[in-house]
């Protein structure tokens, strides 16, 4: 668990490492998790290992996926939601939504999220093909 003020401390801390990071909208992702478990040392670190991994694209993803966090706080860690779409996988990581993903079925924004495509297998490329689109011309 994490007070006000150490949520602004992690805010810039993470700020510092990903500038494109903000630090109003990390403090909010720590402030709405402030119950979580965890002690602020465990929740820093694990900050910060989400902060240096390039696949980590938002500070939200500190919470959706346990493998930032150190091994002793692990199994007090809350039980990963699961994928609506996969049976058995964690809704975070969900290997086969990935798969989807890779192959053009699924926008990566739908990763352990439910995902109905559209009609035509030529409406799901459209759609694949403009969302990667977009994360490339980000900054």
């Amino acid at each position: 668990m994490i007070t006000e003020k150490q949520a602004t401390m992690i805010a810039h801390v993470l700020h510092e490492i990903r500038p494109a990071w903000g630090i109003d909208g990390t403090r909010k992702v720590l402030e709405r998790n402030a119950d979580h478990p965890a002690a602020f040392g465990e929740v820093l670190s694990a900050a910060v290992t989400a902060a240096l991994d390039p696949d980590t694209q938002t500070p939200g993803r500190i919470y959706q996926i346990q493998t930032h966090w150190p091994a002793k706080a692990k199994p007090r860690l809350p039980k990963p939601e699961a994928c609506p779409d996969h049976v058995g996988q964690d809704g975070g990581t969900c290997r086969s939504c990935w798969a989807d993903v890779k192959a053009g079925l699924r926008p990566e924004s739908h990763v352990g999220k439910h995902w109905e495509p559209p009609t035509g297998i030529a409406d799901a490329l459209e759609v694949s093909l403009a969302e990667r689109l977009e994360a490339d011309l980000r900054p």
